[in-house]
């Protein structure tokens, strides 16, 4: 069987190598590549980017020489998934070959999502939200040098996804999609049942313990479910 290569979109404050738990939970036949973004990582010596939009751009970019041949998937979390699916629409547009399936983790389908400004709190209300948010280790919210680096990191992702105004007129993608939400996040079973008007191929909604960062929890579970969405053989 052809191998398979699953390109992952960073979440707020994220970078390449936020899915390697991921790859680590993958058969051979698939390869986990991590997407990454202005500001961070390898790219930290570039300027953030505060627009969804040009992020998308950015990301595109960086897959479009790799998605002639081959066979390929799309997985994010929370402002990934937002990623990913911008991205596919891009694709669509170049009339390249669209992914068979996109992976779309804690995030309501576009223009379902609370109207929030947290981008603008003041630092001890922004660090408190993301204490409770989850997903950032208490070693970072709790030294000021590392908040001085990640804090500027945090804000532009977060004013990314705030500001942004999704097209409500956008057709429907050929692809199919897997949605996976935490059932114990702000995110309603419903909003994220939503994404499945965007598709007309196979949809697939699942629920699985924790909060907004359930992910880090469930790597090898979510891992069987792409292999098993994409038709892949786990001793492959």
């Amino acid at each position: 069987m052809n191998p398979v290569s699953l390109y992952c979109f960073p979440y707020a404050g994220g970078n390449a190598w936020s899915y390697r738990p991921l790859a680590a939970c993958c058969p051979p036949a698939l390869t986990v590549t991590g997407i990454e973004l202005p500001g961070r990582g390898r790219r930290s010596r570039e300027a953030l980017c505060t627009s969804l939009e040009a992020l998308a751009d950015d990301c595109f970019a960086q897959l479009r020489p790799a998605l002639v041949t081959g066979r390929y998937a799309l997985f994010g979390h929370s402002m990934g998934a937002l990623l990913a699916y911008l991205c596919t629409l891009r694709i669509r547009q170049a009339g390249l070959p669209l992914p068979e399936a996109l992976i779309l983790c804690g995030q309501a389908a576009p223009g379902l999502r609370q109207k929030t400004t947290r981008h603008l709190l003041p630092r001890s209300e922004f660090i408190q939200m993301l204490h409770t948010l989850g997903g950032c280790p208490p070693k970072i919210l709790q030294d000021d040098d590392l908040l001085d680096y990640f804090e500027p990191i945090l804000r532009a992702d977060f004013q990314a996804i705030e500001t942004w105004q999704p097209n409500q007129q956008e057709e429907a993608l050929p692809v199919s999609m897997l949605v996976l939400r935490g059932t114990d996040e702000d995110l309603p079973i419903e909003n994220a049942m939503a994404w499945s008007r965007l598709t007309t191929g196979s949809f697939e909604c699942r629920s699985l313990d924790g909060d907004h960062f359930f992910i880090q929890r469930h790597w090898p579970a979510i891992a069987t479910l792409i292999v098993n969405k994409l038709g892949i053989q786990e001793n492959a």
